[in-house]
């Protein structure tokens, strides 16, 4: 692994963090896998990936994790399909769907609760929040992750959100930052901190 994390207190008990990083290669996967196995790993881990292939990621985030925890990604898909879900087999415990890109950005927020079950220790990766806002435009990536943080809080998961702070502004940062009870900041001159 690329870190070695010691969350403190105020990111263990943190029920929605932001994960803060320059985006540089798989910067986001090393990171959401660092933070999840910096403590005991959860039983479900939900993936989420708004520019890249689920099965591609499925496959770098199993490496990365190992045989457990079981594992669902979910991504936009920029070719429309006949359905609006479909499903990839896979060879172990992992599910891959892609949501048809066409469908309403409420969708995909319905698809990843149904993923979380309260009698499951479940974390929510998103990938990215760059890439939502890129796709969506800022107004509509902050509503969707205002609910999605919601659905993740009363589902009793974790949820992860990674961000390219090289790309946004320090406006747009500190608006996405009011989402989030912590972060996690990685990089030269970054650190731990606490939520809001």
């Amino acid at each position: 692994m690329t870190e070695s994390f010691d969350l403190g207190p105020a990111v263990a008990d943190a029920t929605n963090v932001l994960l803060v990083a320059p985006g540089v290669g798989d910067t986001a996967d090393r990171l959401c896998c660092d933070v999840l196995t910096a403590d005991e790993p959860p039983e479900h881990v939900v993936g989420v990936t708004i520019s890249e292939g689920p099965e591609e990621k499925a496959s770098r985030w199993r490496e990365l994790l190992g045989p457990a925890p079981s594992l669902s990604m979910l991504g936009l898909d920029g070719v429309t399909r006949s359905a609006a879900v479909q499903q990839a087999p896979t060879a172990d415990d992992t599910t891959v769907e892609y949501l048809d890109s066409s469908e309403p950005i409420r969708e995909l927020g319905e698809r990843i609760a149904t993923k979380i079950h309260r009698e499951t220790d479940t974390a929510v990766c998103f990938d990215s929040i760059t890439d939502l806002q890129e796709c969506m435009g800022r107004e509509t990536a902050f509503e969707f992750l205002h609910v999605l943080g919601s659905r993740v809080r009363a589902g009793g998961a974790t949820g992860y959100y990674y961000i390219d702070r090289t790309v946004h502004d320090e406006e747009t940062m500190t608006l996405y930052s009011t989402l989030f009870d912590a972060a996690i900041e990685v990089g030269s001159d970054a650190g731990t901190t606490g939520g809001n």
